[in-house]
């Protein structure tokens, strides 16, 4: 094992609590720190402390699974306070560039992101298999820490990716951000319209699995890569938009070139998820 230990996780939700089981499943002591009182915590972890300095104070390797706002404010604190102990800090969020400009020539420090999760959130739904086989991205930094942050995520049974932070944040506002907005607004017009639920077949209720993700998750991640996702939408938009035209005139010329591209696409990305 090359990354220090204790390993201390600020934020034991969905993610940072299944990298504690994770990490305790392989032997490896785990303190937490977490504002909520879900007594749920205290299953997850070796042992609970009250701030982020006692968790500073007391970690080696520390990992801050909190929302964006949160992390960079936690970066900032732990900055300011130099952290002797810890040897290396990273965090989990799913949007990059702040995150790394905040970071900006902290030695100690390399900006990750699982490619895991479910629509669910906080500390029950944490499970140590979370990050089996599931690609794990990081952004390149010194080079003293990068064996380690390797090493932690091979660990967890995923798959180090190394992408810089505006590449990352691009490819995620198409791969996960705008998945999300879509499903949100085909729910929202579903449940607008009163459609009756018995009228939704397999293909829709698979579809609208994302639509139960809480808002204040997600606020954070839409105000945080709104650049990226906005170009997104407006690209995404202008296709519904040209399509919706030519179906009106009777073309489906369009259509049938955008199933093309779809089934190709399905190969290469659901199949590809299916043999992880």
């Amino acid at each position: 094992m090359s990354f220090g230990v204790p390993l201390g996780i600020a934020g034991v939700g969905l993610i940072g609590g299944s990298i504690a089981l994770g990490a305790r499943e392989r032997g490896i002591r785990v303190i937490g720190f977490d504002r909520s009182r879900d007594e749920t915590i205290h299953r997850l972890v070796d042992e609970r402390v009250d701030s982020l300095d006692e968790l500073a104070r007391r970690s080696r390797t520390l990992i801050l699974a909190l929302p964006i706002d949160a992390t960079l404010s936690a970066i900032r604190a732990l900055r300011a306070a130099d952290a002797p102990n810890v040897q290396l800090v990273i965090d989990v969020a799913s949007v990059k560039a702040p995150i790394a400009r905040e970071a900006a020539g902290w030695s100690k420090f390399i900006g990750t992101h699982p490619i895991a999760g479910t629509q669910e959130s906080g500390p029950r739904a944490a499970r140590p298999d979370l990050f089996e086989s599931r690609t794990w991205t990081y952004v390149p930094g010194e080079r003293a820490l990068e064996q380690p942050v390797r090493a932690l995520i091979e660990m967890m049974g995923a798959r180090p990716f190394a992408i810089d932070p505006d590449g990352h944040d691009r490819s995620l506002a198409l791969t996960s951000h705008l998945p999300q907005v879509v499903v949100v607004a085909l729910a929202a017009m579903l449940q607008e319209r009163g459609i009756p639920a018995a009228l939704a077949g397999p293909g829709l209720i698979s579809t609208l699995r994302l639509a139960g993700s809480p808002w204040e998750l997600w606020e954070t991640i839409l105000r945080a890569n709104a650049s990226a996702l906005s170009e997104a939408l407006r690209d995404l938009g202008n296709r519904l938009c040209g399509l919706a035209d030519d179906l009106k005139a009777g073309d489906t010329s369009r259509a049938a070139s955008y199933f093309g591209g779809a089934n190709a696409a399905y190969e290469m990305f659901c199949n590809m998820d299916e043999n992880k």
